[in-house]
């Protein structure tokens, strides 16, 4: 979590990690939303910031939180390491953020949208007393904005390049996961550009070859198969001596080798147009589905895919709005057919 905690407003915002790009980013979007940047922060002795602490308080600083720093102009201030009591009132804001804004235990379902909340609640934090002034936080904050530093034209690119050389299925390595690229870049080096929340792989050009949301947490890899099937589809007998054959789930593998040429390409087609990321559940299931009465075409498979993404659905019966006579009761023979030309009154004479 990201925070700035001034004499009269705390803002602050959620990340997945704490390193150098959160860091940087919740910073930023701090200065742009309090519209304003203060003229001097002190920060505890985190590593996306300090590189090394050296003898006598002096600091040696990361060369993007220093090239950040003078991009913004503000003075920096580190707490003494093993000095508890100097961050005695920053623990305190920690503690109140925690048990105002993130107690009980919150499920983000989308954190974009949890952090503009957030910014919802610390300003309607703001209207309350000082805990030693007479007046709303409110009134001071508004007193102390008078103080702070113009934000520059231009944001800080809180993005970071690295070059990397993929490996022979395409994938290269960043912080531990793993991110493909295209069956073109197999052994072949290549850049990346990556934000707190995207990775994007680059050619020799500078050209996007593909973007990927940054993986957090347990989640070790991240496949786009589209330049994968793109290329593929268009050499389907190169298909059994590519490195990424190796990565479809058996049961598409084996369709796949049992397929003519042309199913073969209509097959990579489908799969480009339908798969997701590396989701390839509901996608086997239809496989599954289709191949119950032999070797499906892929227009069945098509059918079934989109007969499970729709089960769901909920249709509503139309029921006619036309007058419908009241037929006699059935019988044999002919003699029930004579209540249809009897007139009113004379039935049973």
């Amino acid at each position: 979590m990201a925070e700035v905690g001034l004499a009269y407003v705390l803002l602050h915002q959620v990340f997945p990690s704490e390193n150098t790009e959160c860091l940087l980013e919740g910073l930023q979007r701090m200065f742009h939303h309090m519209g304003g940047v203060p003229k001097t922060i002190r920060f505890n002795n985190l590593t996306p910031a300090v590189k090394k602490i050296r003898a006598k308080g002096e600091r040696e600083l990361t060369e993007t939180f220093d090239r950040f720093v003078l991009h913004y102009g503000f003075a920096y201030e580190f707490c003494n390491p093993g000095k508890g009591n100097e961050k005695g009132h920053v623990e305190a804001m920690v503690k109140y953020v925690r048990n105002n804004f993130l107690l009980p235990e919150n499920t983000i379902l989308d954190l974009d949208q949890f952090n503009t909340n957030l910014w919802i609640l610390a300003e309607e934090d703001r209207n309350r007393p000082h805990y030693e002034k007479d007046n709303l936080q409110a009134e001071l904050y508004e007193e102390d904005k008078a103080n702070w530093l113009i934000l520059p034209e231009k944001e800080f690119d809180c993005a970071f390049y690295q070059g990397v050389r993929a490996d022979k299925y395409g994938m290269i390595t960043l912080d531990k996961k793993q991110y493909s690229t295209s069956p073109r870049f197999a052994k072949q080096k290549v850049s990346i550009r990556f934000t707190y929340n995207t990775v994007f792989i680059l050619n020799s050009n500078h050209e996007v070859i593909v973007k990927h949301s940054r993986l957090y947490g347990i989640r070790r890899k991240s496949m786009i198969w589209q330049p994968y099937l793109e290329l593929l589809s268009k050499r389907p007998r190169a298909i059994k001596y590519s490195n990424v054959y190796e990565k479809f789930p058996v049961i598409w593998s084996e369709y796949l080798s049992d397929c003519t040429e042309e199913e073969q390409k209509d097959a990579l087609r489908l799969l480009g147009k339908l798969l997701k990321n590396d989701d390839f559940s509901l996608l086997n299931e239809a496989l599954q589905t289709a191949s119950i009465h032999g070797h499906p075409s892929v227009d069945q498979i098509k059918h079934c895919f989109y007969s499970l993404l729709n089960q769901n659905t909920s249709h509503r019966a139309i029921m006619p709005n036309l007058p419908i006579p009241k037929v006699p009761d059935i019988s044999r023979g002919l003699s029930h057919y004579d209540s249809f030309f009897q007139k009113e009154g004379t039935v049973g004479e």
